[in-house]
């Protein structure tokens, strides 16, 4: 197919590597205080503050029902949005400091009553994942699909976007701990010493927000049915609803963000209990998303050989057999640390093609609706991460729970053991399985010229 005329239109799209390493920068501060969500704050609460599993659980569970709307709610005012710094862009000046205010707050649950900490840990934790993050996360990422229309050029973009995405979750897995049990006065189970670090990390987050900012740029001018003109929810909706894709990639990434969270919290109660050595947490973490720095970069020079589809799929294969890998020595130290790796060389390529995937249906969507709704669009990845961290935390609060386990204890029952390596092991691998059957329904990467080349011939007419 002829594309000529639209790689003549999108040279002006060309984006800078300055410009491509600030947004990598913005990625690593909006995984900052989502890897302490993930993976440190379900046992910050239970160990530390001394919250039963159940009841945090409980208040994770209800959240994700705001939580997830709250994501396309925010699609919408994203949409809407018009200032002098562009659609998105102006929403990462806008909440930066926000998000370090609401990140700490999430760690200063008071010393109170059961009932008290549970309505604190309940307003300060959908404050920060309902409002905040995702008035955070959701235009950063958005804002890629108006840096360029080019796919070649989105792709670059992502490429150093995730290749910088795992250094964020390493700052948090691989010193987070260590510094705390460095720290006087309690290490580990101070909850001064918790509040402290945070307030460290979640200003160098906001600080790195602003930088991304401060160099990017918005620079596609949409041209669809609205005529520049913020588009009616009347018309929003339908045409959000009407796009197959984001329906698709809403439900992947509630599954994939389901497997980050088991893989991040139960990888900290499995180390903590099945191998009996919390700290090597870190080397677990460095090794799934450390690997993920050097693969996707060689991603970037390999992602022609097969579709953004048959990568993911690869990926989940991957995730699979580096947690079955357990099986063969379930405490051996080797082996949880190569069952890491190997998960972070399956991460590599979803998290390569992914959003890649999310600005391609943008296109479809406008394609098929003539309404360009991409901050909508965009929140099927944040509101499916959302939902997955959601309905993980609560299934591992609910399970754990069930299944006796008191972060009080110095030893926990067999029973217990078993639930947690039962939940790192297979319920990985499970959730691997159901992402490859969600895949085999994507066909978008197929679809994409033809759909190109009948916008183009759209906006000629305009």
């Amino acid at each position: 197919m002829n594309l000529n005329g639209y790689n003549k239109f999108i040279k002006k799209d060309q984006v800078s590597g300055v410009e491509k390493f600030a947004y990598g920068c913005g990625e690593i501060s909006t995984n900052i205080v989502f890897t302490i969500a993930t993976s440190l704050l379900v046992m910050f609460y239970t160990d530390v503050v001394h919250v039963s599993a159940a009841i945090i659980g409980m208040i994770i569970a209800i959240s994700q029902v705001f939580n997830g709307v709250s994501d396309v709610a925010a699609g919408f005012i994203i949409d809407r949005t018009r200032s002098k710094y562009g659609r998105a862009r102006v929403w990462m000046l806008r909440m930066s400091i926000p998000y370090a205010i609401a990140a700490i707050l999430l760690i200063t649950v008071p010393k109170a009553g059961e009932m008290v900490q549970a309505i604190y840990i309940f307003i300060t934790y959908n404050l920060m994942l309902t409002i905040v993050y995702t008035l955070f996360q959701l235009p950063f990422a958005t804002t890629m699909t108006y840096m360029t229309r080019d796919q070649g050029e989105r792709a670059k973009i992502n490429i150093v976007r995730m290749a910088m995405s795992p250094i964020g979750n390493i700052l948090v897995t691989l010193l987070f701990t260590r510094f705390l049990d460095q720290m006087p006065n309690g290490g580990i189970n101070s909850q001064k010493n918790w509040i402290i670090l945070t307030s460290i990390y979640a200003i160098g987050a906001a600080l790195l927000m602003l930088f991304c900012f401060s160099m990017v740029r918005e620079r596609v001018v949409v041209l669809d049915d609205a005529n520049g003109e913020q588009v009616p929810l009347k018309k929003a909706i339908p045409a959000l609803i009407h796009n197959k894709y984001f329906i698709l990639l809403f439900l992947f990434f509630v599954t994939f963000a389901t497997y980050q969270t088991f893989a991040g919290t139960m990888a900290t109660y499995y180390c903590k209990w099945i191998v009996d050595d919390l700290k090597i947490i870190g080397n677990v973490n460095t090794a799934c998303f450390g690997i993920t720095i050097f693969a996707t970069l060689l991603l970037g020079k390999i992602m022609h050989l097969t579709s953004k589809r048959n990568w993911c799929i690869i990926g989940a294969l991957f995730i699979i057999f580096g947690s079955l890998i357990l099986l063969v020595d379930p405490t051996s130290i080797s082996i949880v640390t190569i069952g890491g790796l190997l998960r972070g060389i399956g991460m590599t390529p979803i998290l390569g093609m992914i959003f890649t995937m999310i600005a391609d249906a943008i296109e479809y969507g406008q394609w098929k609706t003539g309404i360009r709704t991409a901050g909508a669009i965009q929140s099927a990845a944040t509101s499916g991460q959302k939902f997955g961290q959601g309905i993980g935390s609560a299934f591992i609060g609910f399970v754990m729970s069930a299944n006796q386990y008191n972060g009080d204890l110095a030893r926990q029952s067999e029973q217990t053991l078993k639930t947690i390596s039962n939940l790192f092991i297979f319920g990985i691998a499970f959730l691997g399985i159901i992402m490859i059957i969600l895949l085999s329904f994507y066909h978008l990467d197929k679809e994409y010229p033809r759909i190109i080349k009948d916008l183009l011939e759209r906006e000629k007419k305009k």
